[in-house]
């Protein structure tokens, strides 16, 4: 990120900087169309591996938490997601990425919501849905590679899942 410029951009593209700069005038409206760009890939990912067998909206929902904890223990995306992190405290571009990219899983997650558990208020299900986004990447601090594997947190994960579908289903 720190490295990145309209002219590398048009160089590895192909393009002339001129190019880049009409279709993403600012390196902030970049690096958001760049956060929707990797949600939407990682997205279609997801309905590609999601089983067919599944035709449950529950067993969809808790395979999907499932998913997005195993996505965020692979080595690519918790470094670039850790990296993130880290460069929004000193990034305004960053921040707004990483906004971005928290605003569509929430949605994501909340549209799983309304499926499962109809009755919930548009407010109540906004705010679950950050709650369960803030549970999934919050996890990424114990689990993941290059962690330190505690006994005393065995069944960490299985524990997660549980209380989020809690959380889902509680009125």
């Amino acid at each position: 990120f720190s490295g990145l410029s309209f002219r590398t951009i048009a160089k590895r593209a192909g393009v002339t900087v001129g190019n880049v700069t009409y279709y993403f005038p600012t390196k902030d409206r970049l690096l958001v169309e760049l956060a929707g760009y990797i949600f939407d890939r990682w997205d279609v990912r997801f309905r590609r591996e999601l089983p067919k067998t599944l035709t449950e909206k529950m067993d969809i929902f808790l395979y999907s938490i499932r998913y997005m904890i195993e996505e965020n223990k692979r080595v690519k995306s918790n470094t670039l997601l850790l990296e993130m992190w880290a460069m929004a405290n000193r990034s305004t571009s960053v921040r707004r990425m990483l906004d971005t990219f928290y605003a569509k899983m929430r949605s994501w997650i909340e549209d799983m919501l309304v499926d499962i558990n109809p009755t919930l208020s548009g407010r109540k299900r906004r705010l679950r849905a950050a709650l369960i986004t803030s549970q999934i990447e919050g996890l990424m601090i114990l689990v993941g590679p290059k962690r330190v594997a505690h006994k005393e947190l065995n069944g960490l994960e299985d524990e997660a899942i549980r209380q989020i579908q809690r959380l889902a289903m509680d009125d």
